[in-house]
Order: C-alpha cells, then sequence, then structure tokens
C-alpha cells in the first residue's frame, strides 16, 4: 500500500489536474489542490471508513508505511480521529491489505 500510495502522489505531481475539484459555481473552473491528501479503505470494527495519508508529496515511502501502519492501528482499535477522515484529495482502492505486514 505505501508503494501504490507513494507512485499515485507522483503522479499527481505529473498530472495535478486528477488532483482537483470542478467549481459548481464557475462553470468549465477546477480547483487544483497542491496536497496529495491520499484517501484508502480500512474495515474497521464500526464499518468501512476511509482515512487519508496527509501531504504524500513530501513523504517517503517509509514514512508513508508509518503512516498508514498508524492509521490502520488506530481503526483497528476504533480510536480513530476526524483528522485522519477529513481534507482527503484522492481516493485509491485496493484488494485488501494483509493485516500482518503492518502489525
Amino acid at each position: 500500500m505505501p508503494f501504490l500510495i507513494k507512485a499515485v502522489s507522483l503522479a499527481l505531481s505529473e498530472f495535478p489536474i486528477m488532483n482537483s475539484w470542478y467549481n459548481k459555481d464557475k462553470p468549465f473552473e477546477y480547483t487544483q489542490v497542491d496536497n496529495h491528501n491520499i484517501s484508502f479503505a480500512i474495515d474497521s470494527p464500526k464499518g468501512l471508513i476511509v482515512p487519508n495519508v496527509k501531504n504524500c508529496q513530501d513523504k517517503s515511502i517509509l514514512e508513508i508505511h508509518e503512516e498508514v501502519t498508524r492509521i490502520i492501528k488506530d481503526a483497528q482499535a476504533g480510536v480513530i480521529g476526524p483528522k485522519d477522515l477529513m481534507d482527503g484529495t484522492f481516493s485509491i482502492s485496493n484488494i485488501g491489505i494483509e493485516k500482518d505486514l503492518y502489525f
């Protein structure tokens, strides 16, 4: 997962329009976001949640791994906070995360 997150961040640096949103009040205008806050789904005891790793463009793969590990542990413990769930700018999907790789 950390490799995929970093790869997406690098791609967003090359194609910044993909990290933007459409302005409904101004036709044909998009707002590009500089930060790569990449969201991914986690199955938690309280159900599916979609937290994000903030500022991936500034993090190494190891730093992203540490953040993903922390987020997964917090989600499994049921203590994940709103700051981890807010401000995502891009979402990715996967076929599942092997829990043993992060604990």
